[in-house]
């Protein structure tokens, strides 16, 4: 499928606009007004690919979503070893790299209905990830899922508010013991 350049510029401006407005603006301050000025786009042109502030903002949650399952779901699994170090390592390097807008969706209180979002489409891809690999029960892929998400973002909002101030090793350790001692008896 090809996509006209000028979507895709459009899409651009929108994104970078949205940034840099919720850095100084709370969720409900941004309007589609204040949204396309900043993006220097007709409100038309935003009318024409979105119906509203939440529908563009579900952009920002497949993008993430879709990332982070990518991530996850790269993981070599065994049938009896779950080793999350190495997609530790590379959720960590995402968010690093992603530090200013992405972390702020997952771990700001104002955005938590997108890191609901998130979490719930990250999820329901990882249940059937674990259940493919592991050949256990629905049931039990959705409860591990969750788990193992759950707990990823827990640390993480920990982390990113300062609320423990772990290096990168020691989170991973945290993480991987909190992980492996919760799956033992699912997977």
């Amino acid at each position: 499928m090809v996509v006209d350049k000028r979507v895709l510029r459009t899409d651009k401006a929108l994104k970078d606009a949205f940034r840099a407005l919720s850095k100084t603006n709370s969720y409900h301050e941004i309007t589609v007004k204040k949204l396309t000025e900043k993006a220097g786009i007709n409100r038309k042109t935003f009318y024409l690919h979105y119906d509203s502030i939440d529908d563009f903002l579900d952009t920002f949650v497949n993008e993430l979503s879709d990332e982070l399952l990518k991530i996850i779901t790269e993981q070599k699994y065994t049938d009896n070893v779950f080793d999350p170090g190495e997609t530790f390592d590379a959720l960590f390097d995402f968010f690093d790299q992603s530090r200013d807008f992405y972390t702020f969706i997952l771990t700001s209180d104002e955005y938590s209905f997108m890191s609901r979002k998130v979490e719930n489409k990250v999820t329901k891809g990882f249940t059937d990830a674990i259940e493919k690999a592991f050949h256990i029960t629905h049931p039990d892929a959705l409860i591990s899922a969750n788990f193992v998400v759950r707990n990823t973002l827990m640390l993480f909002r920990l982390y990113d508010r300062g609320d423990i101030l772990f290096k990168k090793a020691e989170f991973k350790d945290c993480l991987m013991r909190l992980d492996r001692s919760g799956l033992k008896t699912f997977i």
